[in-house]
């Protein structure tokens, strides 16, 4: 286990917190930042109440924690930010990968909450400071508006795709497509750093299951090697409409690539059956399809608050 040595390598905190289903995570940006790790214990009443026990106070905790299916890790993470409080922690930096409840950031029909305002401020009470990763903003331009008086960074998944893509030597005539305007800065981030051609389209969504991506008609596709990126894979309906349309303009070869999955097997053997493999994605979820590691580009964003 990493020690911690007072050089500031881990920014000034004492310890990483993990849970059990993301420990790994946990453990290697605790290496990266090296500084000890604890994994919280938990335990699951029949009624549903969660209990959760937490080794070893520390002064100044990073608690990890993705999340994806969020209702009842929320309430776990008030009950963890409520024992270091009590041990005596000034400091709680919540790394969370991904971020529930920020697509709902305005009432959209009559009767709906502002979720990502009560999400944030929720979470605000909690934790001091804030890193998430593609946290899915909208119409909120940055996570300090989220997290209202509250340091916080948003980091863009783009690097650890560029970084892999780097490594397998990918052909110049790569071209990276996203399937709509959200993915623009994603395509943009991956395309430009590796001198490549981006591409987006327009998507139409009229339901979860119910997507059509409709790509440029002029887009220089034919014969080239295509790599499609996004930020969040989930039914996967959105790539396979892309990928329909990128075949349609005769792409030679097809590869995915997403920051956050969450998709299950029955989209899995999907991604398959269509010749489109395995998407590769980020650690942040854990989830089958991980390859593109975090952890340097989270303790990067832990040392800048230090340096700020």
């Amino acid at each position: 286990m990493a020690r911690n040595t007072g050089d500031h390598t881990g920014a000034g905190y004492t310890a990483v917190y993990g849970f059990p289903e993301s420990a790994d995570a946990a453990r290697r940006l605790a290496q990266a930042l090296d500084i000890p790790c604890h994994i919280a214990e938990l335990h699951r009443f029949p009624d549903g109440e969660s209990l959760v026990r937490l080794p070893e106070p520390v002064e100044r905790a990073i608690v990890y924690r993705s999340l994806d299916r969020p209702n009842d890790k929320l309430v776990e993470l008030t009950l963890a930010a409520s024992v270091l409080r009590r041990q005596g922690a000034t400091d709680l930096c919540l790394v969370a990968p991904y971020m529930a409840y920020m697509r709902q950031d305005a009432v959209f029909k009559p009767g709906e909450p502002v979720s990502q305002t009560v999400v944030g401020d929720w979470l605000g009470r909690c934790f001091d400071r804030f890193v998430c990763v593609e946290p899915h903003l909208h119409r909120t331009h940055t996570l300090d508006e989220v997290f209202v008086g509250r340091p916080a960074i948003a980091l863009g998944g783009a690097a650890p795709i560029v970084e892999r893509l780097r490594a397998e030597r990918v052909s110049p005539k790569t071209v990276i497509v996203g399937p709509d305007e959200e993915a623009a800065p994603l395509v943009e981030s991956v395309a430009g750093p590796l001198g490549l051609t981006g591409i987006v389209g327009r998507k139409e969504r009229r339901g979860d299951h119910d997507v059509t991506v409709a790509l440029p008609p002029d887009a220089p596709l034919s014969g080239r090697p295509v790599v499609i990126v996004d930020d969040v894979i989930s039914s996967g309906e959105t790539i396979f409409s892309c990928a329909r349309a990128a075949r349609a303009l005769g792409a030679g070869s097809l590869r995915v690539f997403g920051v956050h999955a969450l998709f299950g097997d029955v989209a899995a053997a999907r991604f398959a059956a269509e010749g489109l493999g395995q998407p590769l994605s980020c650690d942040g979820v854990p989830h089958a399809s991980n390859a593109l590691p975090l952890s340097g580009l989270i303790a990067d964003a832990i040392r800048s608050f230090v340096a700020a």
